[in-house]
């Protein structure tokens, strides 16, 4: 389906006709971001998981929560969809990519996973259909990847786990954490064992809990990253402002006198 238009204007499908993109067309493109009664335009300038920056001056307009409406005008079409602003930053809002865009958009996982480093503890082990083989003292763990998905753990100790083993696990995000998962891949790392597990089973009040730790997470690991930008940017402008070399200087020099 396209937007109607002239003859001289580029007809854009609409959101939802371009399914299986890569959501890497979103950066650098115009947006228009709507709120009631007042709308502004910037430029998307970094996607990443759960995160969108949108970088306009008039950002001040918009509160942190308030909800919002994104058109966004990119190479191969117009996108619109509805989400709500996360954070600030002088001249950005960071908003919220919402869960729905997974199917519109060529994205790997169906959760972003964030990388953390957090302790926990292995209380019990569940083969087949053998009965639960609860540890004689909990086996201490290293959350080092999390999704809405599943969790990655590390295992300095031996033990005896297999492919489709189920664990459970307590750890320590801040918060307690307490999840049944099944094991789907291991893998020999300098550390121990690396486990890579999806959960069987999460409430609501977790998946809740655990959505909110993860956006926090990005939007941190956001801040991290642009800081880093900036940092990079500033000292590629400074190296390009210093004066050229005094040997540079003479072979100008040379080459006008000959």
């Amino acid at each position: 389906m396209s937007a109607r238009g002239t003859n001289s204007e580029k007809k854009l499908p609409f959101y939802g006709a371009k399914e299986g993109s890569d959501v890497g067309v979103l950066l650098n493109s115009k947006v228009a971001v709507e709120k009631k009664n007042y709308v502004s335009t910037g430029m998307i300038t970094y996607v990443a998981g759960d995160v969108i920056e949108v970088e306009m001056p008039q950002s001040h307009a918009f509160e942190l929560g308030e909800k919002v409406k994104l058109i966004v005008y990119t190479s191969i079409g117009l996108f619109v969809f509805e989400s709500s602003v996360v954070a600030k930053d002088t001249g950005a809002l960071i908003i919220i990519n919402p869960p729905e865009n997974k199917r519109r958009f060529n994205e790997k996982r169906q959760h972003p996973r964030i990388a953390v480093q957090h302790p926990g503890k292995l209380n019990a082990i569940l083969h087949g259909i053998h009965p639960r083989a609860a540890m004689s003292e909990p086996v201490e763990v290293t959350t080092v990847n999390i999704s809405l998905g599943g969790v990655g753990v590390s295992i300095a100790t031996t033990v005896d786990i297999q492919t489709d083993s189920r664990l459970e696990l307590e750890l320590d995000l801040g918060f307690p954490f307490v999840c049944t998962t099944e094991v789907v891949r291991m893998e020999t790392t300098k550390g121990g064992i690396f486990y890579g597990t999806r959960y069987l089973e999460l409430s609501a009040e977790k998946a809740s809990a655990l959505r909110a730790f993860i956006l926090r997470n990005q939007v941190e690991d956001y801040y991290k990253e642009k800081k880093q930008r900036l940092l990079e940017q500033a000292s590629c402008e400074a190296e390009a402002a210093r004066p050229a070399s005094r040997d540079s200087l003479q072979g100008e020099l040379t080459g006008g006198m000959a």
